[in-house]
């Protein structure tokens, strides 16, 4: 890992290791949920077990406005996620680029509806114990928003500059974090890159495991996936909800 300072902040780029998977059992949850497209008009299995996990270790790069949790998933957890989100069927995701008000976007994806799955992602991965209480609004973090949304890069996918939106969920609660869970390491490509002011201000390396919190909304930094060139990058989105 190499930092440098650009306008009084540290700079930061995390290099990280390739992993191998191995054929592994997942054990999945058997309920009903709602769910993206499925394959085949079969109904997959519920979504996979998760152990919980002691004291996750957290790296800020931008004090609580951007850092990582390591080691939220075990890589058998994350192969286990990245087959269920396969199970559901992805589609892919365009958009019709920066003339026309949209960042540019080319991935597939999937996404989920479940509540009782956002709520043991919470507190089984640790991230319950990383945010406190906000200082601007006063509201106080209480889980994951059930709004689950699985992404796949493949070489020569990216995602361009853009901000995350705050979302509102009614009864007095509202989205303050975008959480993304790497699910996969790509051989090569697929930084999450942060700037401010113009100036690049961090890169995170995707990596197995690793979940990556940043502030959303008016506060957003501007940042990008950057172009996959070799391999898969998987992602698991949710956000940290507030109330």
């Amino acid at each position: 890992m190499w930092q440098r300072s650009i306008l009084g902040r540290t700079v930061r780029s995390v290099h990280l290791i390739h992993m191998c998977v191995v054929p592994i059992s997942c054990t999945s949850i058997q309920r009903h949920h709602s769910m993206g497209k499925e394959r085949g008009g079969a109904r997959p299995k519920g979504p996979p077990h998760v152990s919980p996990k002691q004291s996750p270790a957290v790296q800020e790069i931008s004090g609580r406005d951007l850092f990582t949790v390591t080691e939220v998933l075990s890589s058998k957890e994350a192969s286990c996620i990245v087959e269920y989100a396969e199970s559901l069927g992805l589609t892919h995701q365009s958009s019709r680029g920066p003339k026309f008000g949209e960042a540019f976007r080319d991935n597939d994806r999937v996404s989920i509806q479940d509540q009782a799955w956002a709520d043991t992602l919470w507190t089984a991965l640790g991230l319950q114990g990383t945010l406190g209480r906000d200082p601007t609004t006063g509201a106080q973090p209480v889980g994951l928003n059930p709004n689950l949304r699985f992404y796949r890069y493949r070489p020569g996918q990216r995602f361009g500059r853009h901000i995350d939106e705050s979302n509102d969920l009614g009864g007095g609660k509202f989205t303050l974090y975008t959480v993304l869970i790497y699910l996969s390491t790509p051989g090569e490509g697929g930084e999450t890159v942060f700037y401010n002011r113009g100036k690049r201000l961090a890169a995170v390396s995707p990596r197995t495991g690793l979940a990556l919190l940043h502030r959303h909304g008016r506060d957003c930094l501007l940042h990008e996936g950057a172009e996959v060139a070799a391999g898969e990058k998987w992602v698991l989105r949710s956000d940290v909800v507030y109330a």
